[in-house]
């Protein structure tokens, strides 16, 4: 096990700035997952922390040790691709010892070794299998058995599930999971797929354009995004996004929404400002679509809304139901038993106290 300290990290191709002064700190035992649209730099930081990748400024620190020039196979570090690598004429047992053997490992230690994590992986039963013989969550579980018999300070996944269908995703999510629990190695995990990466992860990186937006654990990401690409990134169906204006009225503040003027006025009592905007900034209101709820006495901090269905999409537990609200489209994820018909206004509440507020202009959360 391992502390990792990325510190000031600047990678570039050519004209190219892809990663812009990354820093990271990881420490021993965590799961951090890397998060972010495709192109963002997530897995060229985990290149360059493997040592796959150069590091044109900046250190890469591991337990206290700078290892920007030390060869990957030094840094005692393994890594699990997306597109599983192995030698399709080995065996199952052959493509799991293979670096061991590389490394002159003693005969004892490496059956110990095999035996422990093909069992763990549930792959014992298919070590005389060659890799064509095997399904793809098959294929991926090797991979990682060759990755933990080295049992190394840092596990790296790069977009390991992405080539699995969705029932075997989750499959191997629960098995990364519990390898975690069990071994309590750090591991470092790069992924698109916002689901991986609240489900596994102690702690979430949002990254976008070679920069870190944020970090935190998976419900601060989820409920106290500092941006507008955090809160739209993260949430499935997206967060809501309805432009407005901010107005102080006897010390009390208030969302107008845009086109409303003065005849609609959401009053933000509860609300916490990392900095109060001021009379008349343009700003953007942020809600989540399971805060349209049908009507709840016992929140305190609510609006009665009347809003009319204009698409209703059944996902089999629940309904995402897209309405107008004050002329701008808005999701709600409403009980599946709802009558709800498209053009028949329904009762609702909004729940005020789980509501962000953005800056138009700088995109941050105020």
């Amino acid at each position: 096990m391992a502390t990792l300290k990325v510190n000031n990290l600047t990678k570039d191709f050519g004209n190219t700035k892809v990663l812009k002064q990354i820093n990271l700190e990881v420490s021993d035992g965590e799961f951090i997952v890397l998060l972010g649209p495709s192109g963002c730099g997530k897995s060229t930081l985990l290149n360059m922390i493997a040592g796959l990748e150069s590091v044109d400024e900046g250190e890469i620190i591991i337990d206290e040790y700078v290892v920007n020039r030390v060869e990957p196979k030094d840094r005692n570090i393994a890594m699990v691709f997306q597109s599983y690598a192995l030698y399709p004429a080995m065996t199952v047992r052959n493509n799991v010892i293979f670096g061991l053997k590389q490394r002159k490992v003693s005969k004892e230690h490496i059956e110990k070794s095999l035996n422990r994590f093909s069992k763990m992986l549930q792959i014992d039963q298919l070590l005389d299998r060659k890799p064509a013989q095997l399904s793809g969550g098959q294929r991926q579980r090797v991979a990682m058995g060759r990755a933990l018999v080295r049992e190394p300070q840092i596990f790296l996944f790069d977009e390991p599930l992405s080539n699995l269908d969705a029932k075997l995703r989750v499959e191997m999510r629960h098995e990364i999971n519990k390898l975690h629990e069990q071994l309590g190695t750090t591991m470092i995990y790069v992924t698109h797929d916002q689901v991986e990466a609240m489900s596994l992860a102690t702690r979430i990186a949002v990254m976008n354009e070679g920069i870190i937006q944020q970090i935190g654990t998976p419900q601060e990401i989820y409920d106290q995004p500092n941006s507008i690409f955090v809160a739209d990134f993260v949430g499935s169906p997206s967060i809501n996004l309805v432009p407005g204006k901010f107005s102080v009225e006897k010390n009390q503040f208030f969302f107008i929404p845009k086109q409303m003027e003065e005849n609609f006025k959401i009053p933000l009592k509860d609300y916490k400002f990392n900095n109060r905007p001021s009379e008349g900034q343009e700003v953007i209101f942020g809600f989540r679509p399971e805060h349209i709820n049908l009507e709840d006495k016992s929140l305190k901090f609510q609006i009665e809304l009347n809003l009319e269905p204009i698409l209703i999409e059944l996902t089999g537990y629940e309904q995402n139901i897209t309405f107008d609200f004050m002329g701008h489209e808005v999701i709600g994820r409403l009980p599946r038993n709802i009558n709800a018909q498209v053009g028949k206004a329904i009762s609702l509440s909004l729940n005020l106290s789980e509501i962000s507020i953005f800056d138009k202009i700088s995109t941050n959360r105020i």
